[in-house]
């Protein structure tokens, strides 16, 4: 058995991909925005759980009270709404706004500023992968879509 002669054609010249469609890409943006807000979702539920377990964390340091727990419940109903509300075009913007509280919460315990930032981070890393993968407007209105 020998193999193909410098003279013969390995195989068959292959034609590149043809470039996208105007539908293919629109179909790609918007499989990605649902993806993107799905994660966001996902994120903004896991900091509503966060928020549920910082009451027994809050009675063991400072003292609880009562106005704490509700703000706490509060705000972790907020966070878990928000989630499910993320598919509306106001969704993104109301879960950035709503990190500020979640991070505030470490004045009631320390390690909070740790979780907050490691969740803030995550928000605007997926901020930013949305305006890569689905390309939507930059600055402000990127809050908005």
């Amino acid at each position: 058995m020998s193999g193909p002669t410098a003279d013969e054609p390995l195989a068959e010249a292959v034609e590149p991909p043809a470039a996208p469609t105007e539908e293919q890409i629109a179909e790609r943006a918007r499989r990605a925005d649902k993806a993107t807000r799905g994660a966001m979702a996902g994120v903004l539920g896991l900091e509503g759980l966060v928020v549920l377990l910082l009451p027994r964390a809050i009675r063991f340091t400072i003292g609880l009270g009562g106005t704490r727990t509700a703000l706490l419940i509060a705000l972790a109903v907020v966070l878990i709404v928000l989630a499910a509300m993320l598919r509306r075009p106001w969704g993104i913007g109301a879960g950035t706004v709503v990190q500020v509280p979640f991070i505030l919460t470490g004045f009631w315990l320390v390690s909070m500023f740790l979780v907050a930032a490691i969740f803030a981070a995550i928000w605007l890393y997926l901020l930013s992968l949305r305006h890569e993968l689905v390309g939507t407007p930059g600055g402000i209105r990127l809050l908005v879509s």
